[in-house]
């Protein structure tokens, strides 16, 4: 009976944390949303913004690679093994050289690529879409996005350590807190007349908040930090031998986004397709991040604690099952992004400085995006499947495969003449690839782990219910432009007019496309959707 208790505990736990962590990604998500809109609403794909996004690209680079996923895969179960095993002031000793010397070496890459930004922003974007102009902005923010990496870096370790001791609420809700500094920012730099200063300026201001809105949650778990090198603590090694090939890794990811960025610059009208690019991955992002990123984040402290223990069978389990789940909400949402990607982009961002060429560059890369979201999606779980065994630099040679063939053939589809849309489709079939050998060497580090029924049955029924959902999607659209003629992207649209009578309608497909893939998945074995009909029937 106690084990059965313990057994409840746990997964009452990680269900808790995987929902905060989902809302959290939700409310991300969705402040993520609102500040494209009014982005799209002063900004569109002029010139200013294509500056601002491809700024950002580069800075996001320290983040992302030190801190957003390298040191923080490396961290967390160094972190939680010494905890248990040495004790609380043992971890927090641990923590505070981490602590240390992240931001020695942020402060350092921040300065080296102050000193070069003008140098990597003219190899990067420098191509008949960036004018001189274009160009001199885009350094110009760059150098002021530097202060962010250090306060987002504090950050993110913040959400290590508080991810580590299962503490989701305060992380989950740091990224909407960065959001709303960005946004009020895009709304009081027109107001104030000084344009895209303001958003950048809500950046730093987002960095600052992201901190510290996590820093009461420290102080609940017992933090006690300080400066210090960590002379003669060895688990500090230890992160950073692991982090080596984790920091390969992260970049790799990254550089695939600032690639196809960089390519797109190099087209005519580049400053504006880049732009496009921009809203497009957003949008991607928007299932990526609520389906993908929040289940895989709470499941990787459980994974990690699982290898420590050697429960290796239960460790395979857990990425079935979390694969599985991701499978089944991703595909849906790849219909949905083929299907309604023109009454999608109309209802968020054509309004304002979003013209009808804005749409189109925007359109025409969602397309690309959409085909890579399982996969993406699938990855996240995979990759913290091989950190969770320390098994690092599996993902990092996959990823730099992939980095290569999203350079080479989104290079070779301009050579012949294509345009915006090849490149996120480049993109896609780069990301598809990555997620299939993953798939396949984490069958080969974990033997068997593919072998149970259930994984292949979820995956299956998605993927025909998915398909049934789009053909519905496609004939629903084309039937309902008598009524609705702004589902059509030939009709000259006019949000103040238009955009009651597309919410509408959207609001109807979505709801209707929902029911009938949750029936039809399940009715086809799809475990998730049999679950969570199960769960209404029991009255949630």
């Amino acid at each position: 009976m106690q084990l059965s208790s313990l057994l409840r505990r746990v997964r009452s736990g990680a269900l808790g944390g995987s929902l905060i962590v989902m809302g959290g990604f939700m409310l991300s998500r969705a402040t993520g949303v609102l500040r494209d809109v009014i982005v799209s609403y002063y900004f569109g794909t002029s010139a200013e913004a294509a500056a601002y996004r491809a700024a950002l690209a580069i800075v996001d680079l320290l983040y992302l690679v030190i801190i957003g996923g390298a040191l923080g895969s490396s961290f967390i179960p160094v972190f939680i093994e010494v905890w248990a095993r040495d004790g609380q002031a043992q971890a927090w000793r641990v923590a505070s050289a981490v602590v240390t010397w992240a931001l020695l070496l942020l402060s350092l890459a921040s300065a080296v690529l102050f000193v070069a930004a003008p140098g990597l922003v003219q190899l990067l974007y420098g191509g008949q879409g960036f004018d001189q102009t274009t160009l001199a902005l885009t350094t110009a923010l760059a150098r002021l996005f530097l202060l962010s990496p250090l306060l987002l870096g504090l950050g993110g370790l913040a959400m290590a350590a508080l991810n580590a001791r299962d503490r989701f609420a305060l992380p989950a809700l740091a990224p909407s807190v960065y959001n709303l500094g960005i946004i009020v920012g895009a709304v009081l730099g027109p107001a104030l007349g000084i344009g895209i200063w303001g958003m950048a300026w809500g950046v730093i201001v987002g960095a600052l908040l992201y901190l510290l809105v996590q820093v009461p949650g420290l102080f609940t778990i017992g933090m006690h930090l300080r400066l210090t090198l960590g002379r003669g603590v060895a688990e500090v090694g230890r992160v950073a031998r692991q982090m080596g090939p984790r920091v390969l890794g992260q970049a790799a990811a990254h550089v695939s986004v600032v690639v196809t960025l960089a390519l797109a610059a190099r087209l005519d009208h580049g400053d504006a397709k880049v732009a496009g690019l921009g809203y497009a991955y957003q949008l991607m992002l928007l299932p990526y991040g609520i389906f993908s990123l929040s289940l895989s984040q709470v499941a990787f402290p459980r994974l990690a604690r699982l290898v420590a223990e050697g429960r290796h069978d239960e460790l395979a389990a857990d990425v079935r099952r979390t694969l599985a789940t991701i499978l089944w909400l991703t595909l849906p949402a790849t219909a949905a992004l083929l299907t309604l990607g023109i009454p999608a982009a109309r209802i968020l961002f054509e309004r304002g400085a979003f013209d009808s060429v804005s749409l189109t560059y925007t359109v025409s890369a969602l397309g690309g995006y959409a085909l890579a979201l399982p996969a993406f999606a699938a990855s996240e779980i995979l990759i913290r499947g091989f950190y969770a065994m320390q098994r690092t630099w599996t993902p990092v040679l996959v990823g730099l495969f992939q980095v290569t063939l999203n350079l080479g053939l989104g290079f070779t589809l301009l050579r012949a003449g294509n345009d915006v849309g090849a490149l996120a489709f480049a993109f896609s079939v780069a990301n598809n690839l990555e997620s299939l050998l993953l798939f396949v060497f984490l069958g080969v580090a974990l033997p068997g782990i593919w072998h149970e029924r259930g994984l292949w049955r979820t995956s299956g029924a998605a993927a025909a219910a998915a398909v049934a959902l789009g053909v519905c999607l496609i004939a629903l659209n084309i039937a309902s432009r008598g009524l609705v003629p702004a589902l059509d992207a030939a009709h000259p649209y006019v949000w103040t007019h238009d955009l009651p009578a597309l919410v509408v309608w959207l609001l109807l497909a979505g709801s209707a496309g929902a029911v009938g893939y949750v029936g039809l998945s399940a009715l086809l074995g799809a475990a998730p959707a049999r679950a969570a009909l199960r769960r209404l029937r029991r009255g949630g």
